[in-house]
């Protein structure tokens, strides 16, 4: 089997999946509260990865053990895999400290 994942820019935005006990109100006042105080894009896609059941490599964990084919259009500055769409498919390097 094979998992083939477009990502692009605002993906990280349009998949809000939460994390287990996390519930899709607190994530988004969460986010809200972070834009609002001035985050940048790596430090909200940090927080959206550790509240979400998806980012993170997490989308490609629950694919496996299919092969996951990903297609990445960046519009973050360096390209990191694992920032772009908060890395669905790719391991987070991240920490909580972070």
């Amino acid at each position: 089997d094979v998992l083939l994942v477009l990502i692009s820019g605002g993906g990280s935005a349009l998949l809000p999946s939460p994390a287990p006990g996390v519930s899709l109100q607190d994530k988004v006042a969460t986010i809200q509260a972070m834009v609002k105080s001035g985050a940048t894009i790596q430090q909200l896609n940090t927080v959206r990865k550790h509240l979400s059941a998806v980012k993170g490599g997490r989308l490609a964990a629950a694919a496996f053990p299919a092969r996951v084919v990903a297609l990445a259009l960046s519009d973050v500055i360096g390209d990191p895999l694992d920032v772009i769409a908060s890395g669905p498919t790719v391991p987070d390097p991240t920490t909580y400290a972070d």
